[in-house]
């Protein structure tokens, strides 16, 4: 049933699940439910308890900060704009809570702040439940992103070996598990943050995860993807740009044409 549990994360995820993975949740369903069958299999998949086990949830605040400091310019655009942000695949939130720690920290040096709102989602409830929580080990805070962690000094608390984050960033914020090779709700985002997540997924299914990424992304939005991640990104609806040694991706208007990459 190995084989099975590999298909079902293939087909219902869309991902390619470690092998070592695969085996946790196979002992992990033969102990709980008794057997590993196809309607055990679509029970924990449907639900996201298998999710828990296949998925990677690394995250930290200010991961990779040449996208934060792209976002910091981005915002000078936007005074007097409600802005709309989706972090996809968001794992534990650190992501989402370092975008509005930016952002709130941005109103305050400008005259006209920018009103905004981020959507952020994983496959893994287990991961939603502790972004909503806002509670985190000290392994948060990391070398990469050191920068910008003076940014969370109002928003981040430490008691004992635990860190909180400040309630009031939770209105900006909305947590909910979502499954990427569905498309996301009808809503267009001005930026969507996918990073560090599709170099998971199959050859054949980021196809379908692009297009999907795309519908949620108004005309000209923002698709920023990991570092390591820009040259698998390709897709008809994206033009790949590289601003100050930050790559990200533009959604064409309708009817462009893709004359050139543009850099």
């Amino acid at each position: 049933m190995i084989h099975s549990i590999n298909e079902a994360a293939e087909n219902w995820y869309g991902i390619k699940a470690d092998p070592a993975d695969v085996k946790k949740l196979h002992n992990y369903l033969l102990k709980n439910y008794g057997k590993v069958d196809h309607g055990v299999l679509k029970e924990v998949f449907l639900s996201g308890e298998a999710a828990s086990f296949l998925t990677v949830n690394e995250t930290y605040f200010f991961r990779e900060p040449a996208h934060f400091r792209f976002l910091w310019d981005f915002l000078s655009g936007f005074d007097n704009y409600f802005l709309q942000i989706c972090c996809a695949a968001c794992a534990s939130g650190c992501e989402a809570y370092s975008i509005a720690m930016l952002i709130e920290s941005y109103n305050k040096s400008s005259k006209n702040p920018v009103l905004y709102h981020v959507d952020a989602c994983d496959l893994n409830p287990k991961a939603i439940d502790t972004a909503k929580s806002g509670i985190y080990n000290p392994r948060v805070l990391r070398e990469d992103g050191s920068c910008f962690h003076y940014l969370t000094e109002p928003f981040l608390k430490k008691s004992g070996d635990i860190y909180q984050i400040e309630r009031s960033l939770s209105k900006h914020i909305s947590f909910f598990v979502h499954n990427l090779m569905h498309s996301l709700q009808a809503k267009e985002y001005d930026i969507v943050f996918f990073r560090n997540a599709f170099i998971y997924f199959f050859p054949q299914n980021r196809e379908i995860l692009l297009s999907n990424l795309s519908k949620s992304l108004k005309e000209d939005g923002i698709l920023i993807v990991g570092v390591s991640e820009t040259a698998g990104i390709q897709h008809t609806d994206f033009i790949q740009i590289n601003k100050n040694d930050a790559f990200y991706y533009k959604k064409k208007k309708r009817g462009a044409v893709d004359l050139s990459l543009q850099l």
